[in-house]
This record gives C-alpha cells, sequence and structure tokens, in this order.
C-alpha cells in the first residue's frame, strides 16, 4: 500500500520488496526530462529512519529518482531471519536495495551509521556508487586513545542526555517517572541536531514520532539499536578497516559536518578532510549532527553546487 505525505505530496511512503523482504522505503520521482538522471539512495543513521531525509527529497529529484530507505529493525522494515544487523551487514542489504530498485549506479547520502555504511560500500563495490555524500558520518577516530579526551562539544550534548536518562531510570524505579522526564529527554535528544527544538516544523517531528510510537510487526528497535551500536564500536575500537577504506576508496565523495556535533566530533571530520583533500569538505559552523534537517536549504546548496561540479567533471 502506497500513499503519498499531506504536507510532501511529491514523496510516497510505500514498501519494496528486496528478495521476499518488505522493505519501507520514501519515493521522489525524478524531476528531469523523461523521469532520467542519477538515481539517489539514501541511508539513515542509528535509531533514525527514512523520514530524516523527508526535507530534501524533492530537491534532490531535481537531479534524478530518489528513494530513502529503512533499514532492519528501524522505521517501518521489519528485521528477517537472515539479516545481520551490523554495519557489514546494512552494506549487503543497501546493495540488495539498489538491486531490487533495478539501480545499477547510485548516488549514496549516508547519515551517521549511514555514512559508515557508504564508506565500506564505496570501498569494497565502487563500481557500484557514482557519488558518495556522508553527512556526519560515524567514521572513528584514527586511534581509540581520542576517545578519552572527548570534546566540549560532545561533553555539552552528551551530559545532559545521560543525566535525563539517569533520570528516568531512578524516577521509573519508584514509580515516579511520567510526561515531564520524558520530554525533557526528549528534548535533550532534539537538541543533537537542531540548536533551536522549538523552532522544529511541527510536520517533520509528527513524522518522526509516528516511526517510533506506533508499533510494528517484525520491527524490533531495542535489538536493532543494540546490535548496531555494538557493530559500530567495534570498528572504532579497531578503526583499521574504516581508515583503509578512507583512504582508497576512490569514488567522488561530498563530506558535511557542524562544528556543534556532539556526536561526530569537528576533529575527526576536519582529519578525515585533510587524509582525502581530494574531496570536498564542508564543516559548517553551528550546525549539528543532521544538516538535512537543521539546514535542508543549506544542503540543497552545497549539494546542487557540487554535483554540478562532479557532472561537468
Amino acid at each position: 500500500m502506497s500513499k503519498r505525505l499531506p504536507d510532501w505530496p511529491a514523496v510516497t511512503d510505500t514498501f519494496l520488496d528486496v528478495g521476499g523482504h518488505r522493505v519501507r522505503v520514501l519515493r521522489a520521482a525524478s524531476r528531469q526530462p523523461g523521469g532520467g538522471g542519477q538515481p539517489q539512495l539514501l541511508v539513515h543513521g542509528l535509531g533514525g529512519s527514512s523520514v530524516t531525509w523527508v526535507q530534501i527529497m524533492e530537491g534532490l529529484a531535481e537531479h534524478g529518482p530518489v528513494v530513502a530507505v529503512d533499514l532492519p529493525g528501524f522505521g517501518r522494515t521489519p528485521i528477517d531471519e537472515d539479516d545481520a544487523l551490523t554495519v557489514p551487514g546494512y552494506v549487503d542489504f543497501v546493495l540488495a536495495v539498489a538491486d531490487a530498485l533495478g539501480w545499477e549506479r547510485f548516488v549514496l547520502h549516508g547519515n551517521s551509521m549511514g555514512g559508515l555504511v557508504g564508506t565500506l560500500l564505496a570501498a569494497d563495490h565502487p563500481d557500484r556508487l557514482d557519488l558518495l555524500v556522508l553527512v556526519s558520518p560515524a567514521l572513528p577516530p584514527r586511534s581509540p586513545l581520542e576517545f578519552l579526551r572527548p570534546s566540549r562539544v560532545t561533553l555539552d550534548g552528551l551530559v545532559p542526555l545521560a543525566v535525563s536518562s539517569v533520570e528516568a531510570l531512578a524516577l521509573g524505579a519508584v514509580g515516579l517517572a511520567g510526561p515531564g522526564v520524558d520530554a525533557r529527554r526528549n528534548r535533550v535528544m532534539l537538541s543533537l541536531i537542531y540548536s533551536e527544538p522549538d523552532d522544529i516544523e511541527p510536520e517533520v517531528l509528527d513524522l518522526m514520532a509516528a516511526d517510533f510510537a506506533e508499533p510494528v510487526e517484525g520491527v524490533d528497535r531495542r535489538r536493532a539499536l543494540l546490535a548496531a551500536t555494538r557493530s559500530i564500536c567495534a570498528l572504532w575500537v579497531n578503526p583499521r578497516r574504516t581508515w583503509q577504506a578512507i583512504r582508497t576508496l576512490q569514488t567522488r565523495t561530498l563530506l558535511l559536518g557542524g562544528t556543534h556535533d556532539a556526536l561526530v566530533p569537528a576533529r575527526v571530520l576536519r582529519c578525515v578532510a585533510e587524509a582525502r583533500p581530494d574531496w570536498e569538505g564542508h564543516v559548517l559552523d553551528d550546525r549539528r549532527h543532521a544538516l538535512m534537517l537543521e539546514d535542508p536549504q543549506t544542503y540543497l546548496r552545497i549539494f546542487d553546487e557540487w554535483q554540478a561540479q562532479a557532472v561537468a567533471a
């Protein structure tokens, strides 16, 4: 069953058959003459879903057809018994989605964990990607010792989240946790993405909330979150594979991030940009972890200019 999103009529919310696996996707038809152009596949981050991309999908469709996918266990895509809920497993899953769409080559946009998935995919399957866009990708520092000196932005962002979570657990244990505690924790979580949570468009917030509030048969978000987190941690503790991918991948790449990102420190992105001076990199002042949500106009402007240069080249 397909439906158009009322506030984004160019975007269709539907399901795709991927080798017998029912996968939830958002789709925006190409606005190129004849429906052509470069296909684009959008991959969300840990704990997110396809709706994190909804505000830029119509703009991206100026370049070709656009599909945002829910990874297994997130959003509305159930977990299949053969699914590996790991970063390498999601690499294979993304390729299977592209195959089901009939896309031999495509542009991949990846945010956070989706950026880590995109980096490994580009390195291992250079024949499949035309372009790669990494949005605050969950790439590890060169050495695990970097975790011993977290940035001030990281501490400012994550300490309030830890405090609110502990508060919820403590009050819940004695039966006192309530809507006020949940509201404070939700606001802290939103502040990881938005500098001004009060300015969030209510339509976007409602769409995001629906993917968490409504139960979906076969979707075990807790299981997927824990398994994917373990996989990311393993790649961070031993960053050799990821950094080998960063150094060797040949796909033309755009790197986006923000100086106020508490989850992916700006210094890590600058280190990546230093290792790959051939990539185009933008670490934007005062921006946080999901530029396509926080500032979709800037995202589209940077991508449009970069994509035009890539096509001309």
